[in-house]
């Protein structure tokens, strides 16, 4: 899971990336076939773009006089358009192109050695989330991650996720991904999926956001306490303090940069990194602490300002009343 794309409010990612259009037919090309499969009445289809991948591998070593990003478009992007019925999508994270084609098709090459685990995985964090928490069919993209992104390998586990919309999850994977990681972010995601078949209102504005981030962090949890993610160290009060203080600034804003500034850090606030995921956290589990009799469906479609006034954070929006 990598804050710095998915965790950003997205109907506010075209300020922090480049749109881009392309009129290319899209290749006519054998699809592998998805791994399909249900849970009670819901449908789930895994889909692995790792073809599409090795295609603009090959096009762009043909030296087409086509630049990266136009035959990433063509090979990649628009497949996934219409594989996922998304097609006015523009290009933005999490799709981008490469120019280390060497090390691209080196991770490829690993990912489909491990595919059947991978598999695996995926399938069984969907079904375990779905039985906890039942809602539409969902499809979940899969793409090897950028090779020159090296915070994704570092510092999170080599997974990054992204739901694009209520029926679409991306994930985007490095070849030494932590399977633990990975089962994480499958739940996590899937929480922010099944939010967005209810709550429309989740993502307009930074403190909604965070309180997204929160639950969708409390779900994976209680699905895998075992598993440890660096972006839920707990923190003293002083630093919890200094970010509730922060979000009663700016929560209300639909400044993307201004939610970058809590997702990186800001020392000169003594603001830590990921601290949209830690206090968001912190909210939400709060919230379910006092409120046990709330089901995870209720909580998880419940906008940021109904958790807030529940929780032990009723300051951050109390100016608001």
């Amino acid at each position: 899971m990598k804050p710095l794309g998915k965790t950003l409010l997205i109907s506010l990612i075209s300020l922090l990336f480049i749109s881009c259009s392309n009129d290319q037919p899209v290749h006519q090309k054998k699809q592998e076939a998805p791994i399909t499969f249900t849970q009670d009445e819901q449908e789930f289809e895994i889909i692995y773009m790792y073809d599409e991948m090795k295609e603009y591998i090959s096009s762009v070593r043909e030296k087409s006089g086509s630049s990266n990003e136009t035959v990433y478009i063509d090979q990649v992007f628009e497949p996934f358009k219409e594989l996922s019925d998304m097609e006015g999508f523009s290009l933005a994270y999490p799709f981008e192109h490469t120019n280390d084609l060497d090390k691209l098709e080196e991770t490829i090459a690993d990912l489909i050695r491990d595919k059947d685990s991978t598999d695996q995985i995926i399938k069984e964090a969907l079904i375990k989330s779905a039985k906890q928490l039942p809602g539409d069919n969902k499809k979940i993209f899969i793409l090897p991650a950028n090779p020159e992104d090296t915070f994704t390998v570092e510092e999170m586990g080599g997974v990054e996720g992204i739901v694009l919309a209520e029926n679409v999850i991306v994930l985007k994977l490095s070849a030494s991904f932590d399977k633990d990681i990975l089962k994480y972010t499958v739940a996590h995601e899937y929480n922010h999926a099944i939010e967005g078949e209810s709550n429309e209102g989740m993502m307009h504005n930074i403190l909604g956001a965070v309180v997204m981030e929160g639950k969708a962090d409390v779900f994976a949890s209680s699905l895998y306490p075992q598993i440890e993610v660096p972006w839920k160290e707990p923190m003293n009060a002083e630093t919890k303090e200094k970010i509730v203080k922060e979000l009663m600034e700016i929560g209300d804003t639909g400044d993307p940069r201004l939610y970058l500034g809590l997702r990186s850090g800001n020392p000169s606030k003594g603001i830590p990194q990921w601290a949209n995921y830690k206090i968001g956290f912190e909210i939400v589990q709060s919230y379910i602490e006092k409120h046990p009799e709330v089901s995870i469906g209720k909580w998880t479609s419940m906008n940021e300002h109904e958790i807030i006034a529940g929780s032990d954070y009723t300051e951050i929006t109390a100016h608001d009343e």
